[in-house]
């Protein structure tokens, strides 16, 4: 297996297909039809923000009101343009399933839905409120400007947004976000405001939250996250967006992509580098070592919290509700 299956040239993004270790297609059905017509420009008269599996998220400056106020601008995610209509259908399920679930939601952790429309070039485009940064673009920052991991009290910031999005989603919708990372967590100002975002793949889960309702779809996730029950293909709780919440935490403290130490230098082309991939592999699904570093006692909440939620037993592991409670 190529690590192409792993990485793509957008980094570490959420697979185009359920993975291997899924154990049912994910399909979805959505309904926007209630969505208000906003008016999207083409993708060159926009500045782009970043992108994902199949879709880029560009930033749409509003002209200011009628009475000479600005209005803040928005995020808008735009379904790119595939080879394949297949792809193109996939992607589009997904943008529509995400527009149908942040119409729904209200919950100041959770991103903000502005608007479902088409662009002036015919694809389908998501508006949303503007997350400023992804917690993923400052750890690549902090890590390349060679700082220390996150001081505590920011990662406890993130883990109670976070928490409360979850148990939001979780209890009040029966929905599992299928995909956490710090990619799909935003930061607004110095940790001002954090927003859960990225519900393409989340899927509908029982009433007791003890496994996906409908057997048609899948987990998706992305590897490096993704918990032990998702690895061996067993049954998905909640508790699995838990293991990727404390990965989430561990990425804030080691300022890395978790397991990836393990995939070698990508860029080493020399006749002496070797491409194992099997340690990575074997690695999936369980909690990757911290730095070799002195943790302050400010950092005891953080590293606890993080060891009980990535617990390879699910069982053992709290609900985002509990966790709530433990940190407020």
């Amino acid at each position: 297996m190529s690590l192409q299956n792993h990485v793509t040239e957008e980094g570490f993004c959420t697979p185009t297909h359920p993975s291997r270790h899924s154990r049912t297609p994910f399909l979805n059905r959505s309904s926007t039809d209630q969505s208000p017509v906003i008016t999207i420009p083409a993708s060159p008269f926009m500045e782009r923000l970043g992108y994902g599996t199949g879709v880029s998220v560009y930033l749409l400056e509003r002209s200011p009101r009628k009475s000479g106020f600005a209005r803040s601008p928005w995020a808008v995610k735009k379904v790119k343009a595939y080879k394949t209509a297949t792809a193109d259908i996939n992607t589009e399920k997904r943008l529509k399933r995400e527009a149908e679930l942040l119409q729904k939601f209200k919950h100041e952790s959770i991103i903000g839905y502005r608007g479902f429309s088409r662009s002036a070039d015919g694809t389908l485009c998501l508006s949303m409120e503007n997350g400023e940064k992804s917690l993923m673009d400052l750890i690549e920052m902090r890590s390349e400007n060679g700082e220390d991991p996150f001081p505590a009290r920011d990662v406890l910031k993130v883990a109670l947004a976070v928490a409360k999005a979850l148990s939001y989603i979780h209890n009040e919708h029966k929905v599992l976000h299928g995909d956490l990372k710090s990619a799909n967590v935003l930061i607004q100002g110095d940790f001002e405001k954090i927003k859960l975002c990225d519900f393409g793949v989340s899927v509908k889960m029982k009433d007791d939250l003890s496994d996906i309702m409908d057997e048609s779809e899948y987990y998706i996730g992305t590897e490096p996250w993704s918990a032990k029950e998702v690895i061996i293909g067993d049954r998905i709780t909640d508790k699995t967006d838990i293991f990727a919440f404390g990965l989430v935490l561990w990425e804030m403290l080691a300022l890395t992509i978790p397991h990836t130490h393990l995939l070698g230098d990508e860029n080493d082309d020399s006749m002496d580098a070797t491409w194992d991939e099997s340690k990575y592999l074997e690695a999936l699904g369980s909690r990757p070592p911290l730095p070799d570093i002195n943790y302050d006692d400010n950092y005891l909440p953080v590293l606890e919290l993080l060891t009980i939620c990535t617990d390879e037993d699910p069982n053992r592991r709290p609900t985002a509700k509990e966790i709530v409670n433990m940190l407020e």
